[in-house]
């Protein structure tokens, strides 16, 4: 029995390795979780309890609480004592579990695989060690919803496998892989009844997206560019040689391809003043700004604005936009949604609904790269360089 939980021990620590086909990844990360229930809803698990192993029934609904710095388990007939950690371990290869946190109360999930609890970060910490490509489904389902196009699905698996194994080590001082929110990828459980994502993902198992170098790309994309992606020294610090900005004709016709906003006269003096310029000597007129192209600064009075500050002041969807001043309001015509380099999401699936393959998808976005087989890429697990949004998109 030693052997068994010795045995288990060591599946996690090799989750750690970037060509393991496990990940450890922390589920409701964001949250201070403090009593939850765990309930197998397919296949067979075990519950290891130190070195006691207790076999699970169907349905057989679990508490985990925190007590101080252990875990509490009970059901609805037995309390099992308090444990460092506790881990359910599914038998068949195909085991599913249902996760709902009580305190505090967030909506149920349904998780694939393996799940370990332990008290760190005074939480409950809960890490679904989960097969890589299954993790990656649900990743796609996250990033680009359902009933799309299999080619977009591949596209976007490429890239999230890509980040996942150039990235296996970004919590891994924590003692875990990644975690579950838009810090690394949008993980929010099983692919439920939606096999044909997890069948583009596995038509693409083991490929990623290298550089001239053979080493993992930075894996950017975002909803709609509006017309024209963005160079990655635009919107970031580092000019990459794959991230330039490339006209997008597809993506033009979608919802998100244009915005608008209006702002009190009064407060976009205000933000001007605040970034060096002297308000009491311009016009409205000086205000306007009709760029033809992805603009990177705002300029006024000749005063340079980043179009990023803008966004992020103003929490605007894009940083590509239009000012026309009225006597008090600014009025902002925007195009796009998203920080515009890489992959534009509403493209790729007008580039797939037109029969366009994931490889032409991807290549047209990033410039000089290739598709390989893990095995062949020059990895270093990292953190961005780039200092990227966590996301692809601000929501």
């Amino acid at each position: 029995m030693k052997k068994f939980v010795f045995s288990l021990l060591l599946l996690f620590l090799l989750s750690f390795s970037i060509f393991a086909q496990k990940l450890s990844v922390s589920i409701f990360n964001n949250v201070k979780l403090s009593t939850i229930l765990v309930t197998p809803t397919k296949g067979e698990y075990n519950l290891v309890l130190g070195d006691t192993i207790i076999g699970l029934k169907p349905l057989q609904i679990l508490y985990i609480s925190r007590s101080g710095d252990s875990i509490l388990v009970r059901d609805e007939f037995n309390n099992y004592g308090n444990f460092k950690r506790v881990t359910l371990v599914g038998k068949t290869g195909n085991d599913v579990f249902r996760i709902k946190p009580i305190i505090p109360a967030q909506a149920a999930r349904m998780y694939d695989d393996n799940i370990t609890f332990y008290v760190d970060y005074d939480r409950v910490m809960a890490i679904n060690l989960v097969d890589r490509e299954k993790y990656l489904a649900s990743v796609v389902l996250a990033e680009t919803g359902p009933n799309k196009e299999e080619e977009l699905y591949k596209a976007q698996a490429l890239l999230a496998r890509t980040y996942t194994v150039s990235h296996a080590n970004k919590h891994q001082s924590e003692g875990f892989n990644l975690c579950d929110t838009e810090h690394c990828q949008a993980y929010k459980g099983r692919v439920e009844n939606i096999d044909y994502i997890y069948d583009a993902v596995l038509d693409v198992k083991d490929l990623i997206v290298v550089d001239a170098d053979l080493k993992p790309i930075t894996a950017a994309f975002h909803a709609n560019c509006g017309g024209q992606t963005a160079n990655s020294e635009d919107v970031w610090v580092q000019a990459l040689p794959y991230l330039k900005s490339v006209p997008d004709r597809f993506c033009t016709s979608s919802s998100n391809a244009r915005w608008e906003k209006r702002i009190p006269l009064s407060r976009w003096y205000k933000f001007l003043s605040e970034q060096g310029v002297d308000t009491s000597k311009i016009t409205r007129s000086d205000l306007n700004f009709n760029p033809k192209n992805r603009p990177k600064y705002y300029t006024v009075k000749g005063t340079k604005i980043l179009t990023t500050t803008v966004r992020k002041y103003f929490k605007l969807k894009s940083a590509w936009f239009s000012v026309y001043a009225g006597k008090k309001e600014v009025r902002l015509s925007g195009r796009g949604y998203g920080h515009g380099v890489g992959m534009c999401q509403d493209g790729a699936l007008q580039m797939a609904r037109k029969g366009m393959s994931y490889e032409e998808i991807v290549k047209y976005y990033f410039k000089g790269v290739q598709i390989v087989n893990i095995s062949k890429a020059n990895i270093s697990t990292q953190t961005d360089s780039l200092k990227v949004e966590p996301s692809s998109v601000v929501k």
